[in-house]
């Protein structure tokens, strides 16, 4: 979708109710992520939004999310900028000047704030946390910000401050993994391994996809390499192998088998119950999770009740992705044939 596109569409539906419009708006700035030129959609978008304010709230805004007198999401595409052209000083101190906005007007008061990137994870959290009913959505994506930010720190030598940056961004979205590989990054450069494992645990609950598990997999192969147990770090790489084969993976395995030899140990592909045994040995539950699956699944045939495709493919990708039933995947390629969309292999 084009720019232009984009805004006769927007501009056809405009009710001139500011509530009933932003609503829209919202609405639209999720259905638009699929597109290739997203950010730039979304940030149309936000624009929109804004316009359509009370002054009041405007004012507010401009105090908020608004950095070197840019709004949030073009200062933090500045700092974008800076990181591909090697200006990590200078990409450093913009996007400390974001991460003070996000702390004084996101993090400090009374209000919760979240940056779920899509659907299942509003759900995901809601199921982890049912108790907490009362929160907002962040107006950009803070989890994505301050992980950015992390990066940067790390890249600076900066450890400690990293991991405080990353996990203010985990804060914003507790149950998307891939924030938290950032983290296990600098528990590895760290050589904290203790973090390490704990962040391993709390990443494979919330992992939504194949790769996603098996990059955790590796992690805990990495973790328990670290720690000297060699056996259980060998079915980890194995079994991250399983969930999405790897050559970086194979090469890990086989390193951990040559010192194993050398030792006088033997690793043989491990028997089901070795498997879960190491899984069980360091607290976590063999992957798939159950409870994301359900809900993925859940979530698809509510979808499809309520005639929303885009959402039912959503779900149920998730689902197939996660089990790689076919019936999952007939579901998924049925959708995409009705969306115009490419199928998955």
């Amino acid at each position: 979708m084009t720019i232009e596109e984009l805004k006769a569409k927007v501009d056809a539906a405009l009710t001139g109710d500011a509530q009933t419009d932003i609503h829209y708006i919202n609405t639209l700035s999720e259905s638009v992520k699929r597109e290739e030129n997203a950010e730039e959609l979304v940030s149309v978008l936000a624009e929109y939004a804004f316009d359509l304010l009370p002054d009041d709230q405007k004012k507010y805004m401009l105090e908020a999310t608004f950095v070197r007198d840019m709004r949030m999401d073009k200062a933090f595409g500045e700092a974008l900028k800076m990181i591909d052209a090697g200006k990590l000083d200078d990409a450093e101190q913009l996007l400390s000047e974001i991460s003070d906005k996000i702390r004084t007007h996101f993090e400090e008061g009374e209000t919760l704030w979240f940056s779920f990137r899509n659907p299942f994870e509003y759900h995901l959290y809601r199921t982890y946390y049912p108790t907490t009913t009362e929160f907002e959505r962040a107006p950009f994506d803070f989890a994505h910000y301050l992980t950015i930010y992390g990066y940067v720190l790390l890249e600076q030598h900066k450890l400690e401050e990293a991991a405080a940056a990353v996990e203010r961004g985990i804060s914003f979205n507790p149950v998307n993994a891939d924030y938290r590989f950032e983290l296990a990054e600098i528990c590895k450069l760290g050589r904290n391994a203790d973090m390490l494992l704990r962040v391993n645990q709390d990443t494979l609950r919330v992992c939504t996809s194949a790769d996603r598990i098996a990059r955790t997999l590796c992690n805990m192969g990495y973790f328990c390499n670290m720690i000297g147990d060699l056996f259980s770090a060998g079915v980890f790489y194995f079994e991250s192998i399983r969930f999405n084969p790897s050559k970086a993976v194979e090469w890990e395995l086989q390193d951990v088998v040559r010192h194993m030899k050398e030792i006088g140990q033997k690793f043989n592909p491990p028997t089901h119950g070795q498997v879960i045994d190491t899984y069980e040995k360091y607290g976590l539950q063999p992957p798939p999770n159950d409870t994301v699956v359900e809900l993925a699944v859940t979530l698809g045939k509510q979808a499809h009740g309520y005639g929303k495709p885009e959402l039912e493919g959503l779900f149920y990708r998730i689902a197939y992705d996660l089990t790689r039933e076919p019936e999952f995947l007939e579901i998924v390629k049925q959708v995409d044939e009705k969306l115009g969309f490419n199928q998955p292999e």
